[in-house]
């Protein structure tokens, strides 16, 4: 006879939900509500690390509270998760990341006691912690148990990773930003959205509408069918690993990169003014252009980018971006350029409604 999920041992129910997830978020948010459920917690949170050039950041990202059973998420994959500070701020998870993969636990005020585990990614990189709050220790055996499940967390990310990454770059793949851009598109706030603040951008900036707006830039490498011709398939997938690490180390921690296949490349930059995203591209251009490829020597890149907005739709932003790029290449490559300025100075037809300087900037 089949038994309920009613009928099951909280541990594999538990255990059945995470396994169901086909999103990060949702194995993020199952995980937590597993804890918190089966060490009876009083607030169970998870914390993302993000780790910027000469920075380690933690800011939370699930958390459930006590009486509750249903997580809240507070990370869109692009903003900034809550409260998202240095873990210089937060002494106590700056331990817990020295002390390795051991769990720390403190005694707290009003004879609560905090457990923190740190998380890893299937390559063994700091991904969070998991903080729980609870009346007394957890035993041997409920750790034993934590530990198990943040394992499960690790086998779900490198599943997750081999279907949403391009197996050569490491970087997304195009499934993958199908699912970004129609989520970026069907979540733009209007102009006057009280949604603005949700976007969790630094105070000195909200004032700026177009801070909000996320921007999209395709790439493509110059003259690369040259470089498979003189030097062989095997230098031209090397130029095209050197590029995708060239592209996480020019472009923020929550910028999305991906790639479309052959050599072109995609960024989704989060919420950003124009002068911002034309200032991320370029540097990219130029880091590419003064980089120099084993064997290949100088190599150059082509970009066109546009600002996603309200009321675009997945094909008229790809195609926007491409209009760009395409202009790009056939006016002496190597250069980075913005779909909305090209059409500003009549360099591209455009839609049929002008763009207003003022609109742009």
């Amino acid at each position: 006879m089949a038994c309920s999920s009613e009928s099951m041992n909280p541990l594999l129910y538990h255990v059945d939900l995470i396994s169901r997830c086909r999103k990060r978020g949702e194995v993020e948010a199952r995980l937590v509500e597993a804890v918190h459920a089966i060490l009876g917690a009083t607030r169970t949170e998870m914390h993302k690390i993000f780790m910027p050039p000469g920075d380690v950041l933690v800011g939370l990202s699930v958390e459930v509270g006590a009486g509750e059973t249903a997580a809240t998420t507070h990370d869109d994959g692009f903003s900034w998760p809550e409260r998202t500070c240095s873990i210089e701020n937060q002494r106590h998870m700056q331990v817990c990341l020295g002390n390795q993969d051991e769990p720390c636990i403190d005694q707290l005020a009003d004879d609560r006691v905090r457990f923190l585990l740190l998380l890893r990614t299937p390559l063994h990189e700091p991904y969070a912690f998991l903080q729980v709050e609870r009346p007394t220790p957890p035993s041997t055996a409920e750790c034993d148990i934590v530990r198990g499940l943040a394992a499960l967390l690790k086998n779900m990310l490198a599943l997750l990773d081999y279907s949403e990454t391009d197996t050569l770059t490491r970087l997304l793949n195009r499934k993958t930003f199908d699912e970004y851009l129609i989520s970026i598109l069907a979540n733009i706030p209007s102009q006057d959205d009280a949604a603005f603040g949700s976007l969790h951008l630094p105070h000195r900036r909200q004032g700026h509408p177009e801070a909000r707006d996320h921007w999209l830039g395709v790439m493509d490498i110059d003259h690369f069918k040259s470089i498979n011709d003189r030097f062989g398939h095997l230098i031209g997938d090397e130029v095209l690993i050197l590029m995708a690490n060239l592209m996480r180390e020019s472009f923020r921690v929550q910028d999305k990169l991906f790639r479309f296949g052959g050599e072109e490349f995609v960024a989704l930059l989060r919420p950003a003014e124009y002068a911002h995203a034309r200032r991320t591209f370029e540097r990219f251009r130029m880091r590419v252009e003064s980089f120099d490829f084993p064997q290949v020597g100088r190599v150059t890149i082509s970009i066109g980018f546009t600002r996603i907005k309200l009321g675009d739709t997945h094909s008229l932003v790809l195609d926007s971006a491409d209009e760009a790029l395409y202009w790009a290449k056939e006016n002496g490559r190597n250069q980075s350029h913005a779909y909305e300025v090209l059409v500003a100075e009549g360099k591209l037809q455009g839609p049929s409604v002008p763009i207003s300087e003022v609109e742009l900037f």
